[in-house]
């Protein structure tokens, strides 16, 4: 009666991150990190490292740490899935440009790992719906590792759940990963919940279980100093000493279990989303909330810029040089302000509040959208732009008041406590 455990980490930096947080970060948390699991031969983690900080670790001479992580995988101790390079919410994107960010992402795999595989893939902040989990399996995944809340039927703790494209489902243990994630569980206690949950000690000839944890990396030695050895290197050490405790990948998950007859479809979702969100209907919280009215000016100005970038995209570059330059930058910045964060960033109500941060996304939007019009202007179709132009141009002055606006209120309440 084994159970199999199957732990992913998730790594990522924004593209508008201090260069000076991105060194503290690998110092405190990355190297330490990688070369703890470096140490043990019986390690096995799904890895997932957007492409973006792979970039800015190379870019910033930080890029020892991407070597430690080769050398994991040439050992078999890490497995690195397919995920979106700049980590936008995928099914907040036109599929255009999800296709886009997954395949910009797939390419920096390929040039530093080699002969990497599409097997998994994580979607950023576990973001899920039912049309990014056909694509993907269009895209020739094998399987993508979804949140526990995604689950719209009995856990499956001994079987594998499908698709009906055939995609295979991964949840997490919500419970378990926020445990860990907020230091709420000690390495011996996790054990003893590896070896006791979803197991029956009246049943003799149990069937073999696992279990999946997923969370930020950078939980590990950033945001919990030295937890990367108080726990992940205790938790390790452990399992070395347990006979019917296994570290596995999640790609090899279905060599051991069935896949379940029945073929499901995954509540949209992230792993910041509650019962409640899902009641109330609004399935990304942090990202995309009809009472949250910042979130609302920035979708705004999203959704015009995806249709100024639309009319750009069909462009003759041949024409002029200053057509396709401004292309070039517009699509630069595209790329890039698609990235989770400024929303994220937007939620006061949550405590998750920092106008500055908000304003880095907003920016590249603005610049997106100012260089597309400009390759409009060259290319003599100003007009056509104009109407998508102009909403970005309302709407951001209306985001820049609202952040005005929140920040003297909560600093109203703070002067108004006793």
């Amino acid at each position: 009666m084994t159970t199999y455990f199957a732990p992913l980490i998730h790594i990522y930096q924004p593209p508008t991150q201090d260069i000076q947080v991105l060194k503290r970060i690998n110092e405190e948390c990355y190297k330490p990190l990688f070369s703890l699991i470096k140490v043990y031969d019986h390690a096995k983690f799904c890895l997932n490292i957007n492409g973006i900080l792979i970039e800015m670790l190379y870019e910033y001479d930080l890029g020892d740490t991407i070597e430690i992580i080769k050398d994991l995988v040439a050992e078999n101790k890490i497995e690195v899935v397919g995920t979106a390079k700049f980590h936008p919410i995928l099914p907040l994107i036109p599929r255009k440009e999800a296709y886009h960010q997954i395949q910009m992402n797939e390419e920096v795999n390929y040039k530093i790992f080699g002969r990497w595989e599409r097997k998994g893939f994580f979607p950023p902040e576990l973001s899920i719906n039912s049309k990014v989990a056909k694509f993907l399996r269009d895209l020739g995944y094998k399987w993508v590792i979804l949140s526990g809340i995604a689950c719209p039927v009995e856990w499956p703790y001994d079987k594998i759940f499908t698709s009906p494209n055939g995609l295979l489902l991964y949840f997490r243990d919500d419970m378990l990963s926020n445990k860990i994630s907020f230091k709420h569980i000690s390495a011996k206690e996790f054990i003893k919940d590896l070896k006791t949950m979803h197991k029956d000690p009246k049943q003799k000839n149990a069937n073999d279980t696992y279990i999946i944890t997923a969370m930020d990396g950078e939980t590990f030695g950033h945001h919990v100093k030295n937890y990367e050895k108080t726990f992940l290197g205790k938790t390790i050490e452990l399992i070395s000493k347990e006979e019917n405790i296994e570290m596995a990948f999640i790609s090899d998950l279905d060599n051991y279990f069935p896949k379940a007859k029945k073929e499901i479809i995954p509540n949209d979702s992230s792993w910041s989303t509650t019962y409640d969100d899902l009641k109330s209907g609004i399935p990304y919280p942090l990202w995309r909330n009809p009472d949250n009215n910042i979130h609302n000016y920035y979708w705004k100005i999203m959704n015009s810029l995806h249709n100024l970038m639309k009319m750009v995209d069909k462009l003759d570059f041949k024409e002029n040089w200053d057509i396709e330059n401004y292309y070039k930058t517009a699509r630069y910045f595209y790329d890039r302000a698609l990235y989770s964060c400024p929303a994220w960033w937007a939620n006061p109500d949550r405590g998750i509040w920092s106008p500055n941060l908000i304003y880095n996304g907003v920016e590249l939007l603005i610049k997106t959208a100012l260089n597309a019009q400009m390759a409009l202007v060259h290319s003599g179709k100003s007009e056509l732009g104009e109407v998508y132009f102009d909403a970005i141009s309302y709407y951001h002055g209306l985001l820049l008041m609202e952040l005005y606006n929140i920040t003297r209120k909560n600093l109203k309440k703070f002067n108004d406590k006793p």
